[in-house]
């Protein structure tokens, strides 16, 4: 049986979400390193998997991480109680839930929500690494940049390359932009996303959003037919919220 455990962390504690990083000699966590290090500190050796990537500085507070969970270990309470003893304030444990030999983490799931938020006022230092600050945007033209990316297309042009994936084409299912207070959040809903994809139509979205470029360059580069944007939104601003089965 599978343990289906979600989570929340900040990003900038990481090097992205995934197995272990090496360079040379040195070591850099992540956030699965670090989830299968207290794994192993309690007698759990199974491999680990995220429902979704995140990048180094990028947020969650709804990602998912499964693992096959051992026969000796029973009761959702007791795990998550030792996990959290483990992992905080590295991680935070949300939830835990059990589930059967037929659920993956990643491949079971249906959709999975990013937001993205934005200040125009400078945020405080201690906050600046969990929101992007971008002093000129214009709502209105981001909201119009933002709905160009709603249905199925090619996402080859907005995603990092380095991806083992069999296909570009992704369905965005649905997106928003709205206001809370100061901050404007940005919202995807989609199938999947590439490696970067997020950042990539944010980057491409604050750039209509200051003025640098229209909204039809967007669509020129979805339909393959010049690219203009190639540099990513700050990570900082992304945000994993959920992943839905």
């Amino acid at each position: 049986m599978w343990a289906k455990v979600t989570v929340a962390y900040d990003g900038s504690n990481f090097y992205g979400s995934q197995h272990l990083r090496r360079h040379n000699e040195t070591i850099f966590p992540t956030v699965l390193s670090v989830f299968e290090g207290a794994l192993r500190s309690m007698g759990i050796f199974s491999k680990a998997y995220c429902a979704g990537r995140t990048d180094r500085f990028v947020h969650a507070n709804g990602q998912v991480i499964g693992f096959l969970l051992p026969d000796f270990w029973c009761g959702k309470d007791r795990l998550k109680n030792e996990l959290d003893k483990k992992l905080y304030p590295l991680i935070l444990i949300k939830k835990v839930e059990i589930m059967g030999d037929d659920f993956h983490p990643r491949f079971s799931a249906r959709s999975r929500v990013y937001r993205y938020l934005i200040t125009t006022e400078r945020p405080p230092v201690f906050t600046a690494r969990l929101i992007t600050y971008a002093p000129f945007f214009d709502a209105r033209k981001a909201k119009e940049a933002i709905e160009l990316f709603e249905g199925t297309h090619d996402f080859y042009h907005f995603s990092k390359r380095g991806s083992d994936e069999k296909t570009t084409v992704r369905s965005i299912y649905k997106t928003a932009l709205y206001a809370y207070k100061n901050i404007h959040i940005a919202r995807f809903e989609g199938n999947g996303f590439l490696r970067s994809q997020v950042r990539m139509m944010m980057g491409a979205v604050l750039k209509v959003a200051s003025n640098g470029a229209a909204s039809k360059d967007i669509n020129d580069q979805l339909n393959g037919e010049k690219v203009l944007f190639r540099s990513p939104a700050p990570p900082n601003g992304l945000y994993l919220c959920r992943v839905n089965y």
